[in-house]
């Protein structure tokens, strides 16, 4: 599904230029492959569009630029593997009548897996990135850092250099968003939402997440009060969608109002290729308004 989950971002370096042909061309110089016998995952692009379509790797829509990649895991339950090697091990030691060392185990081990890795199961995913050429920003679709740097490995490999850094500011995430609740300031179009993670920035410990709770109220000003931080809150802007921001400035749980999901819905069903750059352009300028105006938001605090 097009519309974005999380948002992992990176601003790129003031000199870095966004050439569409020139990621074009690295894009189809890396396309996915499936894995072979011993491989155990493999990555690759694909188009937006549909997995087979071989010549439009890239959606533009006024300057948003939209990419997929494939991810295909080998998966072989534990269960089988310990199982094999067992039997394997058992056999072994009956034939050299003796028990094998850690070592012999670890090479019998790699045996197995290799001899297992043909018939395991492979799992498919997709991860979107967006290419934000207005502000100069690369914004990945997945849940972790680990996840979009591997992404973005095989992106800056193709293209030879990608300077770019995840999207930051200067002060602690978590001081800035404990001062707006805290003090419950106003920043239309954006409001405190409902659902917050509160942690002590000292002692790392004692938890409190809270859901279906007036942030701004004296019973979490009591949590502030004791030296607690937000380290996770739901933000909501007006505009037509919420997020999660964590500590490190990420969006997770993103969901859009359905009159932005809706705008759309005149488009037919089997017009797939024209709802997908429709639904992407109301996204892109939706989400990068969001991002824009919170980041300048979240500046003007402390």
């Amino acid at each position: 599904m097009l519309w974005f989950k999380n948002a992992i971002i990176y601003q790129l370096n003031s000199d870095t230029l966004l050439n569409k042909d020139a990621i074009e061309k690295a894009l189809k110089s890396h396309p996915f492959t499936p894995c072979s016998n011993l491989d155990t995952t493999k990555m690759g692009w694909v188009s937006p569009y549909c997995d087979n379509n071989q010549d439009d790797f890239i959606v533009d829509m006024q300057g948003h630029l939209l990419l997929r990649i494939k991810k295909e895991t080998k998966i072989l339950p534990s269960p089988v593997i310990k199982q094999t090697l067992l039997e394997k091990i058992d056999k072994q030691e009956q034939v050299l009548s003796r028990k094998l060392t850690k070592n012999e185990k670890a090479t019998l081990k790699d045996e197995v897996m290799i001899d297992l890795m043909p018939r395991a199961f492979s799992k498919y995913n997709h991860y979107w990135l967006w290419l934000d050429t207005h502000n100069k920003r690369i914004i990945v679709d997945c849940s972790s850092f680990k996840q979009s740097e591997d992404i973005l490995a095989i992106l800056r490999k193709e293209l030879g250099s990608l300077a770019l850094t995840p999207l930051s500011i200067d002060k602690p995430l978590e001081q800035v968003m404990t001062t707006w609740a805290k003090e419950n300031l106003k920043f239309p179009p954006f409001l405190l939402g409902d659902q917050a993670e509160l942690k002590d920035p000292l002692e790392g410990n004692g938890i409190i997440s809270c859901k279906n709770q007036e942030i701004t109220s004296d019973e979490m000003r009591v949590h502030f009060d004791s030296g607690k931080w937000i380290t996770k809150i739901k933000i909501i802007d007006e505009r037509g969608v919420n997020f999660i921001v964590n500590s490190d400035l990420t969006f997770k749980r993103i969901k859009f109002d359905s009159v932005i999901l809706d705008e759309n819905e005149d488009i037919g069903s089997d017009e797939f290729d024209k709802k997908l750059e429709a639904d992407f352009f109301i996204m892109a300028n939706t989400l990068a308004n969001s991002i824009n105006d919170f980041y300048i938001t979240i500046n003007k605090i402390i």
